[in-house]
């Protein structure tokens, strides 16, 4: 009779270590789900970021440009008044 208190003194805690462990378990595959959620999230802003500075580079391009072209009017404009 009291090989059945031995059995359940080794086996509740046995269980309850499987219990916590599963517990443990399943609390990790959501956070790797979340982790990789939040890569995927971290790879978008890069290439948002990326795109943003080319549109930068881009728009400052095309600032130079309308100057040169907005000097060479101003120029053309001075010809033609002085002329």
């Amino acid at each position: 009779m009291w090989w059945w208190v031995a059995l359940g003194v080794a086996l509740v805690p046995l269980v309850l270590l499987v219990v916590v462990a599963l517990s443990v378990l399943s609390r990790l595959a959501r956070l790797a789900r979340a982790a990789a959620r939040t890569q995927a999230q971290v790879k978008d802003a890069q290439a948002v970021q990326a795109a943003a500075a080319h549109l930068q580079e881009r728009l400052t391009s095309l600032a130079e440009q309308a100057a040169g072209i907005q000097e060479h009017v101003d120029a053309r404009k001075g010809v033609r008044a002085g002329g």
